[in-house]
């Protein structure tokens, strides 16, 4: 493995891990009455913060600036790939959505992502990203389905709602390679600029969800908070946004989106250690099994290129 495609894996596993830091923050938060759209829009705004800080330290402003022919493209990203991403999930769990088949359903964004990367992308359905992604599923969905004891009945709205968070999910991967880096993007601006949209877009789309959704847990806005809730706020937006969001745009610059996709597929593990951790959540057994699965998957993809290699070593010599 290259030095530069080890940066790329080495990159999504840390963008997982840091993913796996979400339902810790979002519990934290939820339970000290902060309504769950505004904590998406504060993850949001530090985010975009965040990221215009280090662009600043490391880039002279003028290159960070995208061309103007790729500006609808970069408003369109920040509104289907980061906005409705963040929020559809929260609203989905708000109208009484049982959490695990919000979890389920949204975890079938590697196939989606395998299936858009190969229309958009001409990404290639490799034999074992066929056997990988399924493995990564069925691994994501076991890991998740101790989160509740039991299986209430699903709204209609709901299962509608979590399919479309996998679409957009799915669509981080593949519009944040295809108008990022192959356009030669650096991953940070990319980022950058999807978030910065996203941010214009989040106080339209909280205000229209206001209107059919009156739970305080859920909408509502409280500006006078106290210090260690906005500590809370800065932790979720940089360890639990910015920076696996950004380390997602490095890993898709080498790595096909279906790949990257199904290597992100860590992150239910990762969520299940912190909740051990800071929440003193049980493990079942059935995780353990989960894990293995998507452990596997992750394994697979990452000798694929070194299959392929010898393959067509093999088919030189033939």
């Amino acid at each position: 493995m290259t030095e530069s495609r080890f940066k790329n894996y080495l990159s999504l596993v840390i963008a997982a891990v840091c993913f796996g830091t979400i339902p810790v923050f979002a519990f934290y938060l939820t339970d000290l009455g902060v309504p769950s759209l505004q904590q998406a829009f504060f993850r949001i705004l530090f985010t975009v913060f965040f990221l215009f800080i280090g662009l600043g330290i490391t880039f002279a402003f003028r290159n960070i600036l995208i061309r103007r022919e790729h500006l609808i493209q970069f408003v369109i990203y920040g509104l289907i790939a980061i906005a409705m991403s963040i929020i559809v999930y929260v609203t989905a769990i708000a109208i009484g959505t049982p959490v695990v088949i919000a979890v389920s359903l949204t975890y079938l964004y590697p196939a989606i992502t395998l299936l858009l990367g190969r229309v958009f992308l001409q990404e290639s359905l490799t034999p074992i990203r066929l056997i990988a992604v399924p493995l990564s599923i069925i691994g994501a969905i076991v890991v998740s389905l101790p989160i509740t004891p039991y299986i209430a009945a699903v709204p209609i709205a709901g299962i509608i709602l979590a399919l479309s968070n996998a679409v957009f999910a799915a669509c981080y991967m593949i519009l944040g390679r295809k108008w990022g880096s192959f356009e030669g993007y650096r991953p940070t601006i990319t980022t950058f600029w999807g978030f910065f949209f996203a941010m214009l877009w989040t106080g339209p789309l909280m205000l229209i969800l206001s209107l059919f959704i009156t739970d305080p847990r859920v909408s509502g806005f409280q500006l006078f908070l106290p210090p260690h809730t906005w500590l809370l706020l800065v932790g979720f937006a940089l360890i639990s946004t910015a920076i696996p969001y950004t380390l997602t745009n490095v890993g898709v610059e080498g790595i096909d989106a279906a790949a990257a996709s199904i290597i992100l597929l860590l992150d239910p593990i990762s969520s299940v250690i912190f909740g051990v951790i800071f929440l003193s959540q049980p493990v079942a057994s059935l995780q353990a099994i989960g894990a293995a699965l998507i452990l596997l998957a992750t394994a697979l993809i990452a000798i694929e290129p070194r299959l392929q290699q010898r393959r067509k070593s093999q088919n030189a010599l033939e």
